[in-house]
């Protein structure tokens, strides 16, 4: 190979870690680049000078991503996950940083804090390796051994585990090829906080911990959009322009730029503090209340049960108690199961909530001002943010911000989602697993239904909640799409009554409006029912799907019932099924 293919072929490799970082100096040099209104929907024509590893492109599920991570994550971790990663990435070097990123034996104090190594070789690596272990002792022992050991028990408890894993493993089906690339090399390339950042329950849920994430996202969004919103003005009257203009703000989305005038804001500045307003909030507060009640439920449900039938609760030998315990872990991932499903809610609650908010800004009188800029120091302020769609540039601005707020944390979205889907399909897996006790009358004892029972309704119930926001999030595009058709409406008779008295500068202006609005009802019509509608299971998100899901859990629940009745299952004193 010759030296400039070599250096070639570097280059490349150097601009996989190249994107877009949200800073200061990288949004004047993009505001000094553009001429008019349109070339700010253009990035990457303003940008041509730049390799297009330099933007994020749209978000795409990585099967290869998501089978290799299948593969890590059901392997025993340390023993065989490791040999797996040497295989799979076809190199020593990018294999071991592979195991210390991914945790699939983690030594390196430089990829990870000491506290996270130690709390893996104590817990996290030894419950994998056990858990696995009871299930085989329970499948494959004589049943002598473990008469007091119902296997249906530990049988769901891998279950919650191997549904963690396939959680796990569509989340990094979700990552973006850069970001897949940089988990195979040393910090500062992929770090500790990388990884949290990345987490549902953790980074994403809590924005406000980790300083510059918003922005990022923000960023991703709009290059995703081909959209420089800083470029982009929204117009007010200059009163309410000059007292948005002087609330406090990230450093990199300032409220001027030279492309905006004295009643003008930068659009960016706008959306960046109406999504903070949102995700600044303690979402998961109103449902602790549910959280910490179905917990006990999923853990203490079999115990109680076993205490009332007077049997053994862990066992009455080695072998029993070992597989018991077990048990008990897999119910603790349960747990995390349907805390995973509440994230999903939660962050359907703040797309709701942002995606109203922008809805209320158009609609007279507006959106409170406080609802926004709750920072501001003037605590009694009842003022108003309202933007008048009669004027073309801000039909402009409104639809480039519906664009970026809809593909805001793209990534995340794609993968509640998912985790909603995977939750729902895990709820019908035990709904299965019920019928096929009540229809073979296989050996079990009752604690086991009554455990079902529990993960179907704290499992199924959180899941169709998290349905029941996304149908919520879908309506909105259509609450919107039909005030946009209304005020074309409406400002299709000022433009006739204006004729009459002959308004021609008024005309043109509303004329303008109309034509643009009535483009952004055609692109909302495609982009948020068509293309990228939020969806469930591969669906739309409407009545529909929870519909399906919820008559689909009822009828198998209700097939189970009659399983029971038809086959006469009885129990005796201890709670076991009679043969």
């Amino acid at each position: 190979m010759s030296d400039s293919e070599s250096k070639q072929k570097n280059d490349k490799k150097e601009f996989v870690f190249r994107n877009r970082k949200a800073s200061k100096e990288e949004n004047k040099v993009l505001i000094d680049r553009i001429d008019s209104l349109s070339e700010a929907a253009k990035l990457r024509n303003v940008l041509s000078d730049k390799s297009p590893e330099n933007f994020h492109n749209p978000i795409e599920f990585s099967w290869k991503a998501f089978w290799k991570t299948f593969v890590y994550e059901n392997l025993p971790p340390v023993f065989l996950s490791p040999l797996a990663a040497l295989i799979l990435e076809r190199s020593p070097s990018r294999a071991w940083h592979v195991c210390q990123n991914r945790n699939l034996i983690a030594l390196s104090t430089q990829h990870m804090p000491l506290i996270n190594i130690i709390v893996s070789w104590l817990i996290t690596y030894p419950a994998s390796w056990l858990l696995t272990t009871a299930l085989f002792l329970a499948i494959f022992s004589d049943v002598e051994f473990i008469r007091n050991i119902d296997s249906f028990q530990i049988i769901l408890a891998y279950s919650c585990l191997f549904t963690r894993r396939l959680i796990i493993s569509a989340k990094y089906g979700f990552y973006r090829p850069e970001e897949l690339e940089r988990l195979c090399h040393p910090a500062p390339r992929w770090s500790s906080d990388k990884t949290e950042r990345k987490f549902i329950g953790r980074g994403w849920n809590n924005p406000k911990d980790y300083p510059g994430l918003i922005e990022d996202e923000m960023t991703s969004a709009m290059d995703e959009n081909d959209i420089a919103l800083q470029a982009i003005p929204l117009e007010f009257d200059e009163k309410l322009a000059s007292k948005i203009s002087k609330e406090e703000t990230s450093e990199i989305f300032t409220s001027t730029t030279s492309t905006t005038k004295s009643n003008e804001i930068s659009s960016a500045f706008f959306l960046f503090n109406l999504i903070n307003s949102v995700y600044e909030k303690d979402f998961l507060k109103p449902y602790r209340l549910i959280l910490y009640p179905s917990m006990l439920a999923i853990i203490l449900t079999p115990f109680l049960v076993k205490n009332f039938s007077g049997v053994f609760l862990f066992g009455n030998n080695p072998l029993e108690i070992f597989i018991t315990t077990m048990s008990v872990f897999g119910f603790l991932i349960c747990f995390q199961l349907f805390f995973f499903g509440l994230i999903c809610a939660i962050d359907f609650d703040r797309r709701i909530e942002s995606t109203r908010k922008l809805g209320d800004i158009i609609k007279f009188p507006g959106l409170a001002y406080l609802s926004v800029f709750s920072s501001s120091k003037e605590i009694n302020n009842s003022k108003n943010i309202y933007l008048d769609l009669r004027k073309r540039k801000n039909v402009f601005a409104w639809m480039n911000l519906r664009n970026v707020l809809r593909s805001f944390g793209e990534t995340y979205l794609y993968r509640i989602e998912s985790y909603t889907s995977i939750l729902v399909f895990f709820s019908l897996f035990c709904v299965v697993i019920l019928n096929l006790i009540a229809w073979t009358e296989i050996r079990h004892h009752i604690s086991t239904i009554y455990i079902i029972v529990v993960i179907i309704t704290t499992i199924s119930g959180i899941s169709l909640y998290a349905i029941f926001k996304a149908i919520k999030l879908q309506s909105l595009s259509q609450i919107h799409r039909d005030f946009v058709r209304n005020e074309i409406f409406i400002i299709e008779e000022e433009i006739s009554e204006l004729e009459e008295r002959g308004g021609s500068d008024k005309i043109k202006e509303l004329q303008s409006s109309k034509n643009l609005l009535q483009q952004a009802d055609q692109n909302i019509n495609y982009k948020e029912f068509v293309f990228k509608p939020t969806r469930i299971m591969g669906y739309s998100a409407n009545s529909g799907v929870i519909g399906s899901v919820l008559g689909v859990v009822i009828t198998g629940c209700l097939f189970a019932i009659q399983g029971f009745v038809s086959t006469g299952i009885e129990y005796d004193a201890l709670g076991w099924f009679k043969f």
